[in-house]
């Protein structure tokens, strides 16, 4: 069956940009719209568009309040929170109903009342409460869009139209501003513990490697804004990962070349604020978390129904000691630490004027670079590549690596590294949903439990 079979039921919680209210319409209803297919809620193009179309309110989108999926009716719901851009007139019937009233209503049993009250709620916490993503707060697009409009006029190519929301999720909010050299882009992304400070390691970066990193036209590091000028869809584009072989191998190239080259620079960009998240530092993590890995199963932004097995965690737990001496094994390998992407598969890889572009650096480290190349194996939504492709892909990386250890022992340290490169992923995500408001977007939901699955695989397949 294919995604146009999915249907998409939407529905806003529409808040008030100043006063603690939510449109209803008709008094007693929230918008509510069915789109075709399935909908990344993130996409704020999308769900701006419907709730404009159908009641006439040029809305930001905030957060997402609730998403759920039912397979077997194919069909997706989510509750996603919206402000309006400016004063603008109310449709007809429709009214702004302050916590009085929605309180009164939900007690006569008016659910779509119950939720705007609950949606009123979560806002007021979120503008204060931890790992809540600042943009969820209406006045924050307007301080984010007039310093975007003020950089660019110092820049000498100022903002030509409206800017508009592209992307609004957990992970980061993407602004985008017409100007007369082309669109720009201010990326925010939430103060978590596991993200570097991502416009000041792309500038250190770009410093270091002009041609594969984007250069940040603006940077503001204490509210973790970045702007950056339009450099292309990734290559990945809309059609995920049908990228020919030849072309992935190249990237892979690419970006071994630039952490051989990026390895003596290791303690310039731990300065610049990359986080050290060496072999040493996995090795605590192994010994401290999968011991109690149970507890994370119980976290609220996992995944239940994907969660480990009883089986699969009691085996997480007898393989602390392998996994610890692993990392000592692999240490010992003259591969030097370097720069790590963090999550390098193709729709983070442009095509530049001089080479391959690569971008969204937010989970980028200091660690063993080979622990990256595991994202450039999957081939879409937790599906990986066949055999033939991976040994390819791993050769043409490892290649680049000749002149640090003979063949045997870089394909040695790449079957270690495969077992450790998950556990590395593994604690990213975890992180990420201990830290950050829910709800938590379905697919990071269910990773951790995936990376942590491929650790078992990768010990599994060493001897």
């Amino acid at each position: 069956m294919s995604d146009t079979e999915w249907r998409s039921r939407l529905r806003w919680v529409v808040v008030h940009p100043h006063r603690p209210e939510v449109l209803l319409l008709g008094g007693s209803v929230l918008p509510e719209a069915e789109l075709p297919g399935q909908v990344w809620t993130a996409d704020a193009e999308v769900t701006a568009t419907a709730l404009r179309e159908l009641v006439g309110v040029d809305a930001i989108l905030l957060r997402s309040l609730e998403e759920h999926e039912d397979p077997t009716a194919r069909v997706q719901r989510a509750t996603l929170v919206a402000a309006p851009r400016d004063a603008t007139p109310l449709p007809p019937g429709a009214r702004w109903v302050g916590r009085a009233g929605l309180d009164a209503a939900a007690l006569n049993g008016n659910e779509h009342a119950a939720v705007a009250a609950r949606a009123l709620d979560e806002l007021a916490a979120a503008r204060t409460g931890a790992g809540a993503a600042r943009w969820a707060d209406p006045s924050w697009f307007h301080a984010a869009e007039g310093w975007l409009r003020t950089r660019l006029e110092r820049l000498g190519h100022p903002a030509t139209g409206p800017v508009r929301q592209l992307r609004v999720w957990e992970l980061s909010c993407i602004l985008r501003a017409p100007t007369g050299r082309g669109d720009v882009y201010l990326k925010a992304i939430p103060d978590a513990p596991s993200f570097a400070n991502e416009g000041v390691v792309m500038g250190a970066l770009a410093g270091l490697f002009p041609d594969h990193v984007p250069v940040p036209l603006a940077v503001d590091a204490g509210r973790r804004w970045t702007v950056l000028a339009d450099f292309g869809e990734g290559l990945g584009g809309e059609h995920g990962w049908d990228v020919p072989v030849e072309v992935r191998e190249d990237v892979v190239r690419t970006f071994a070349r630039l952490q051989v080259q990026a390895a003596p620079h290791a303690g310039r960009l731990l300065a610049a604020g990359l986080p050290d998240r060496g072999l040493g530092w996995l090795a605590e993590q192994a010994e401290a978390w999968l011991p109690g890995v149970d507890a994370t199963g119980r976290l609220p932004g996992i995944d239940a129904a994907t969660w480990l097995s009883a089986e699969e965690a009691a085996e997480l737990r007898a393989a602390v000691p392998r996994l610890v001496a692993m990392c000592g094994e692999l240490a010992g390998h003259a591969v030097p630490a370097s720069v790590v992407h963090g999550d390098l598969h193709l729709a983070n890889v442009a095509k530049g004027p001089r080479g391959h572009l690569f971008f969204d650096w937010t989970d980028a480290c200091v660690a063993h670079p080979f622990v990256d190349l595991l994202t450039m194996f999957q081939a879409g939504e937790e599906r990986e590549v066949e055999a033939a492709v991976r040994d390819r892909l791993r050769d043409a990386y490892l290649a680049e690596w000749a002149g640090f250890e003979p063949a045997e022992r870089l394909l040695r340290a790449w079957r270690l590294a495969e077992p450790l490169g998950a556990l590395h992923h593994a604690v990213g995500y975890r992180s990420l949903v201990e830290h950050l408001r829910g709800p938590i977007d379905l697919h990071m939901a269910a990773s951790t439990a995936w990376w942590l699955r491929r650790v078992l695989a990768g010990l599994r397949a060493v001897s």
